[in-house]
């Protein structure tokens, strides 16, 4: 499986990708309640608790964003 999301604290950091993340993070948590972005450690959690084996996480455009691979 492939996802596109934020992974907050990702390995690569400035500034302006921080405020970002955090941003994004404050807007999940007004519009949709108790929703937030997740850091690596809760990704892996959720793929353990589905039944996934491994994943890599790649940092992408300008490290806001990630792409997670997720393997069976």
């Amino acid at each position: 499986m492939i996802i596109i999301d934020i992974v907050m604290g990702s390995q690569i950091q400035d500034k302006a990708s921080l405020q970002t993340q955090i941003n994004t993070d404050m807007q999940m948590l007004v519009a949709l309640g108790p929703a937030k972005e997740r850091t690596e450690k809760e990704w892996a959690k959720l793929f353990m608790e589905a039944g996934f084996t491994s994943y890599k996480v790649y940092p992408i455009l300008g490290t806001v964003r990630s792409l997670i691979e997720v393997y069976p």
